[in-house]
């Protein structure tokens, strides 16, 4: 009896241990979870295998890193909304090249490191996103230099950034 109780213990344990494979997403309609929020039109998203726009984006990075306007301007749509941190540009390429020089010309050097990057296309294929995180070394003209890490969310609509979103985040004060 022993030797029947423990067997069915260890086969209860088993069958406990299974992994069992859910089909359901988070917001999908076929999810049946009680969220505090909810989507109007939620959109489904899916991995890009294509590295088209994760090069673009990369490249996007690069260029700033480089401080080169003349490498940016293929990457870009012919107008940009850009969102960084409490600044907004919304407007034609050839405004924002000037104004991305401007910027540049602040910096003696930049650094940048990435970390993590993903590329998403959404199964409509309306909309197709780039994610970069990294982090950026920089020294400006004046000396004064800085540590920050970034995230990047960049919108592409025909192999051109048309979106870019940038969050900063500084490292805490000690």
């Amino acid at each position: 009896m022993k030797k029947l109780a423990f067997l069915f213990l260890v086969a209860l344990c088993f069958a406990a241990c299974q992994n069992k494979e859910t089909t359901a997403t988070a917001g999908s309609s076929s999810d049946t979870t009680k969220y505090p929020y909810t989507i109007k039109d939620p959109e489904e998203w899916e991995m890009n295998s294509d590295p088209k726009n994760l090069l673009v984006a990369m490249n996007t990075v690069k260029a700033f890193e480089n401080s080169d306007t003349a490498a940016l301007k293929p990457l870009i749509g012919d107008s940009i909304h850009l969102i960084v941190d409490s600044y907004e540009f919304k407007g034609l390429k050839a405004d924002f090249l000037k104004t991305a020089q401007m910027e540049m010309d602040k910096y003696k050097s930049i650094s940048i490191t990435l970390q993590d990057r993903e590329s998403v296309i959404s199964k409509s294929k309306k909309e197709e996103w780039v994610s970069l995180w990294y982090k950026q070394v920089s020294e400006m003209k004046d000396g004064k230099k800085d540590t920050v890490n970034f995230f990047n969310d960049l919108r592409l609509k025909e192999g051109k950034v048309i979106i870019w979103s940038e969050y900063v985040q500084h490292p805490m004060q000690k």
